[in-house]
C-alpha cells in the first residue's frame, strides 16, 4: 500500500478551502456591493429558474387548456344575466370588460344579455414587442395578463388597458385605432378637457440612483398620465414625488419595518390604482377643492387623497376606514364613494367580512356604507374592483372575484345581475363595467361591421 503523504494532503485541503473561501467572499461582497458579476450571475439563475417555473406551473396556460389565472371559485347562482328588473330602462347599454370564453374581450350588452358588440383583444397582435413592460416578466401567453380599465366613446370606439401592458384604442368595428406602449394599469377616465386620465409606471433599474430615499432600487414609480384623444403623453406627474414635495413622506415609510435606512422596502413604493377627475358639474359642492383636482386611491397604503395636477398640491387625504380600497368618485352632495375591498388577498371567502362600498364626507371624516352590511348585501374581492355612480343615484359595482356585475338602486335594491360563468364551480373575472343611456352613442347601428 501506498504511503499517503500528509504534507501533500494538507496542502491541498488547505488549497480547496482557500478557494472555496474566497468564492464564497468574493460572493458575498458582490451581492452586497451589486457589482457586475453579481448582476450577471443572478440574472442567468433567475432566467433559468423562471424558465422551470413557468414549464411547471403555466402548462395549461400554454396550452390553452384551462385560463387558471382568470378563474374564482363561484358564490351565486347563474349564468349571464340572472335579474334584470323591467321597470328600469331596457335600452341602456352595459360594457363588460374581462375574460369571455377563451379570450380577453370587452362585450358591449343590453340588459337582457343580448350581445351588440364583441371586442376580442390578444395582446401579442398588439403588442408584439413587450420592450415597454421593465419591472416585470413580459406576458408569456395572452392568458398571462388581463384587461383592466375600459370606457366606450360616443362613436362606439373603446379605450381599455392591457393591466401594466399598455392603453389601446379600438375602433366600433374592432379595428386598432392606436396603441400606446407604456406600462399602464387599472384605470381609464374620461378627461373633462378632452382625453383621458390613466395611470402609468416607470421602472427605475437596479444600477440607477435611487430619487426617492430610504427606497432603494430597483423601484417602480406610479404615476398620473394626461393622454390625448389620438394616443399621445401630454403630462406625466410622479406620485412619490407628491409626496416628498408636500412633506407627507412620513405616509410612505411608517410600515412598521426597520428604521434603516436601505432596507429591502415594497419596490412599489405605492400601488396607485384610481384617477377621477372632479368635473365642474360637481365642483361647487365641493368647496375644499377645484374643477380638475384628482382623487386618488393607494391600494397598498389604504390611502385617499386629492391633489391639484396643476400645482400638485395634496388638499386632502385620509388613511381609512376602508382597507385596500379601490375606485374613488366624486359624488354629488360633497362626498367621495369608495369601493371598500375591506380585506386582505389571503382573506378567507367563507369569513364574515365582506366588501362594501363606503361614502365620506372628506370636509368633516364623517362615513357611512351605501352598501355590503346588510343580509344578503354579498360582496367579496379581496384584488381589483369597481363601483360607478349611475344616473338615478344607484351604483353599479364590479366585484372581479365573483365573476359579477351587480347594479343597486338609491335604497340598495338589487336591480340588475350579470354572472360570468366558466363551468358548475368556477367564474370568470370581470374587471370593469359601466352603464351607458341609449342615447350617449352617436352609433345608430352596430351590426354592419364585418
Amino acid at each position: 500500500m501506498k504511503k499517503i503523504d500528509v504534507s501533500k494532503l494538507l496542502f491541498y485541503s488547505l488549497l480547496v478551502i482557500t478557494v472555496t473561501g474566497f468564492i464564497f467572499g468574493f460572493g458575498l461582497y458582490s451581492g452586497a456591493q451589486r457589482t457586475g458579476v453579481y448582476l450577471v450571475v443572478r440574472d442567468f439563475t433567475v432566467a433559468i429558474a423562471n424558465a422551470v417555473r413557468l414549464t411547471t406551473e403555466e402548462a395549461s396556460t400554454l396550452t390553452k387548456t384551462y385560463p387558471k389565472h382568470f378563474l374564482h371559485p363561484s358564490r351565486y347562482h347563474g349564468s349571464g344575466v340572472t335579474l334584470n328588473d323591467m321597470s328600469y330602462d331596457q335600452e341602456d347599454f352595459i360594457l363588460l370588460s374581462g375574460f369571455f370564453e377563451k379570450n380577453n374581450e370587452l362585450r358591449l350588452i343590453k340588459r337582457n344579455g343580448i350581445i351588440v358588440r364583441r371586442w376580442p383583444v390578444r395582446f401579442s397582435e398588439i403588442f408584439p414587442d413587450t420592450g415597454h413592460i421593465q419591472d416585470r416578466d413580459p406576458p408569456a401567453t395572452d392568458w398571462n395578463i388581463y384587461t383592466h380599465g375600459a370606457l366606450a366613446l360616443p362613436d362606439g370606439s373603446v379605450v381599455f388597458n392591457f393591466d401594466y401592458g399598455g392603453l389601446v384604442k379600438l375602433d366600433r368595428c374592432g379595428d386598432l385605432t392606436w396603441s400606446l406602449a407604456r406600462q399602464t394599469h387599472h384605470s381609464i377616465e374620461a378627461a373633462e378637457g378632452g382625453g383621458f386620465w390613466v395611470p402609468g409606471r416607470r421602472f427605475i433599474p437596479e444600477t440607477a440612483d435611487s430619487p426617492f430615499p430610504p427606497f432603494i432600487t430597483p423601484i417602480s414609480e406610479d404615476t398620473i398620465l394626461r393622454i390625448s384623444e389620438d394616443g399621445q403623453v401630454l403630462d406625466e406627474i410622479s406620485v412619490p414625488k407628491l409626496f416628498y414635495d408636500n412633506d407627507i413622506e412620513a405616509v410612505l415609510t411608517s410600515t412598521g419595518h426597520s428604521i434603516l435606512d436601505r432596507m429591502r422596502w415594497d419596490k412599489e413604493i405605492v400601488h396607485l390604482n384610481k384617477i377621477d377627475e372632479l368635473s365642474g358639474a360637481l365642483a361647487a359642492d365641493f368647496p375644499m377643492f377645484e374643477t380638475g383636482d384628482l382623487a386618488l386611491s393607494f391600494r397598498n397604503l389604504n390611502l385617499v387623497l386629492v391633489v391639484d395636477p396643476e400645482t400638485k398640491l395634496i388638499k386632502w387625504w385620509r388613511i381609512g376606514p376602508w382597507l385596500r380600497q379601490h375606485d374613488p368618485e366624486f359624488k354629488e352632495g360633497g362626498k367621495l364613494v369608495v369601493f371598500n375591498n375591506n380585506l386582505y388577498l389571503n382573506s378567507d371567502p367563507t369569513g364574515l367580512k365582506n366588501s362594501n362600498i363606503l361614502e365620506i364626507d372628506p370636509s368633516n371624516g364623517k362615513h357611512k356604507i351605501l352598501y355590503g352590511d346588510k343580509f344578503g348585501e354579498s360582496l367579496f374581492s379581496t384584488t381589483r374592483g369597481k363601483v360607478e355612480l349611475t344616473r338615478d343615484e344607484g351604483l353599479l359595482i364590479t366585484e372581479p372575484d365573483g365573476g359579477r356585475v351587480l347594479e343597486v338602486d338609491a335604497a340598495g335594491r338589487m336591480i340588475w345581475e350579470y354572472i360570468n360563468r366558466y363551468n358548475a364551480k368556477m367564474v370568470l373575472e370581470i374587471t370593469e363595467a359601466r352603464v351607458y343611456a341609449a342615447d350617449y352613442f352617436d352609433v345608430t347601428e352596430w351590426s354592419d361591421c364585418r
